[in-house]
């Protein structure tokens, strides 16, 4: 959720007014929230934590979640994030809108160029859900159906759901490309699009960062923004991240060709921990920031131990994607080169108008934006899950999953092999 200076970029009501409508949904599905803070210490930005509870004291379905921010707004944003993924968890199957399509057919028409299209094209029918156009396209686009396990981490591990949905897939192979990313929430459905199709332009972002400095041959030197420039709020955001790890902190600029302002907080690892990071993508390039610097401070707040992310063993034998999943930039920050943060900006608009743009960009770039709404309650709470046909989920392997990018990363190096051998 938005702070002082950027409480309004994305969203449509205030924090209070946005509260007080997720805790009527809550009540609306016999849920109550147990909320935690991380550090109270007057600083920002801090970290909350929420556990959606039943009546009965138990969790609810993948009621978890996290905010970060300002106090209040990392507070509001815990308890919209556990609500979020209760509805896009196993409560949001509905078997009765589900279709069976071949994945062979899937691999030759929407996911062409999908990482997944060279396991889905030896592959008969799976579970889908139509996904409709996003507005702001324009023209008259029908809609597709698209896997459901590629939003639905849950579904691939859960024999009684698939058994619901009437589906006969092995996810063997393909549920390492299973990932909620392009999940969203919000008080209308425009403000929950939004916050989806950001969150799939950030992780894309994040996807060429890393082909870029681990795959492609020769020399990277990542753009690293001079704290010097930050403007005052981001500035304290930035002391505080550094404060709290004992180290530099870099903010990376990882905005891509799709031209949409995207940022990345970051501490290469050291030998008492692995590398933190924190991301952001917004039209307007300070909350982009913000939201960086933000989500590297919830990290450390909520992780203090030294532990590792992610379990790297099944990368092992290919050493150009164990050294993705390493995500170590420190060679690369050697080289780096230090460019200014933009100048003050004007305000992008009201979320509408924002998803507006936001789309225009992504179709005029070759990247049609898709969704699903999975959930509508009252006072307009919409959970929804967006999927951006092209765009690279290549991050994945940061948390030790063995995949491989799609065509979008072969295009910006058509040297790139589409086999994990030819990185053993």
């Amino acid at each position: 959720m938005g702070g002082a200076a950027s409480r309004g970029v994305e969203r449509v009501v205030p924090l209070e007014e946005a509260e007080r409508r997720a805790r009527l949904a809550l009540a609306a599905l016999g849920l109550r929230p147990e909320l935690t803070a991380h550090r109270r210490d007057g600083v920002e930005p801090t970290a909350w934590s929420c556990r959606l509870v039943g009546a009965g004291g138990e969790t609810a379905p993948a009621g978890i979640g996290m905010g970060k921010g300002g106090d209040q707004e990392a507070r509001v944003g815990a308890l919209f994030e556990a609500l979020e993924h209760h509805l896009t968890g196993p409560a949001s199957l509905r078997p009765d809108r589900i279709v069976l399509c071949p994945g062979r057919e899937l691999a030759a028409g929407p996911l062409a160029d999908d990482a997944t299209a060279p396991l889905l094209a030896a592959l008969g029918p799976l579970a889908c859900h139509p996904y409709a156009p996003t507005a702001g396209r324009g023209g008259t686009a029908a809609a597709l159906p698209l896997p459901l396990f590629l939003s639905s981490p849950w579904y691939v591990d859960d024999p009684e759901a698939r058994a619901a949905a009437g589906d006969p897939c092995d996810y063997t192979h393909l549920a390492r490309y299973s990932s909620n990313s392009g999940s969203a929430i919000g008080v209308t459905e425009p403000e929950a699009l939004l916050h989806a199709l950001n969150e799939a332009v950030e992780r894309d972002a994040f996807s060429l960062l890393l082909v870029h400095a681990f795959l492609r041959p020769g020399g990277f030197a990542p753009p690293v923004v001079d704290p010097a420039t930050l403007p005052a709020r981001l500035a304290r955001a930035h002391r505080r991240a550094e404060h709290l790890t004992g180290g530099p902190v870099h903010l990376l600029d990882i905005t891509t060709d799709l031209g949409v302002p995207t940022y990345m907080a970051y501490a290469p690892p050291t030998p008492h921990h692995p590398h933190r990071r924190g991301a952001g993508t917004s039209l307007s390039p300070r909350y982009a920031a913000w939201r960086a610097l933000a989500e590297f401070v919830q990290g450390v707040l909520a992780r203090p131990e030294a532990r590792e992310r992610a379990v790297l063993d099944g990368l092992a034998a290919h050493p150009a994607l164990l050294a993705c999943g390493r995500f170590d930039l420190t060679r690369h920050l050697a080289r780096a080169r230090p460019i200014p943060f933009p100048p003050a900006e004007e305000p992008p608009g009201p979320p509408a108008a924002q998803l507006r743009r936001l789309t225009r960009l992504l179709t005029a770039a070759g990247h049609p934006p898709y969704h699903r709404v999975t959930a509508a309650l009252p006072g307009g709470i919409t959970a929804v899950h967006a999927h951006v046909l092209g765009l690279e989920r290549f991050m994945l392997v940061t948390d030790g999953m063995l995949v491989l990018p799609g065509a979008r990363a072969r295009r910006v190096d058509p040297r790139l092999p589409d086999r994990a051998a030819h990185w053993s």
